[in-house]
């Protein structure tokens, strides 16, 4: 049985691998297709992904109609607000524009950096509500040195949590 299973993994893996369906393939809109690929910031060489995708069904990428739609939607992609919004998602932005690229990565990064620190954030008050919980919860068994050592980890994190919440601000919008 499990033979079989490790077997099958493969042809599972490529089916879920797989860049379109066949039924996107044989309708060949490879201009929309492209359109949103660019959209999405993907590179000249994902064409390759649906070429393998396509040639399953003896069906062949419009290259030059894939690549027209893929220019079309880059101009989506390859802007500042798309550049910061990817950023406070967590995504970094995809080396496929070709203008303005130092002010679409200043806009990346200061939506990275806004994402960081709202995930620094929430880990650390995660961190201190175990702390808080366990003083709260505690029925004497908890040792002085342990009692000192969550009141200043608490205090500790409080403070991180203040000079982080004052970061954010500088990133919480978009540079200009």
């Amino acid at each position: 049985m499990l033979n079989k299973l490790f077997a099958l993994a493969p042809v599972v893996l490529l089916a879920a691998c797989a860049s379109l369906t066949q039924e996107q393939c044989e309708t060949g809109d490879w201009s929309s297709i492209g359109y949103n690929d660019g959209v999405e910031g993907r590179s000249e060489s994902y064409i390759n992904q649906h070429r393998d995708a396509c040639g399953e069904y003896g069906i062949t990428p419009d290259v030059n109609a894939w690549l027209a739609g893929r220019e079309q939607g880059l101009k989506q992609y390859c802007t500042r607000p798309n550049a910061y919004q990817l950023g406070r998602s967590g995504d970094e932005l995809n080396p496929v524009c070709r203008t303005d690229v130092d002010a679409l990565k200043l806009a990346n990064f200061y939506g990275l950096r806004y994402y960081e620190l709202d995930q620094m954030i929430v880990e650390a008050r995660d961190e201190m509500n175990t702390y808080i919980e366990a003083l709260a919860s505690d029925d004497g068994s908890l040792s002085p040195e342990i009692r000192q050592f969550y009141l200043g980890r608490i205090h500790e994190l409080q403070y991180n949590i203040s000079l982080w919440e004052a970061e954010k601000v500088k990133y919480a919008v978009m540079p200009n």
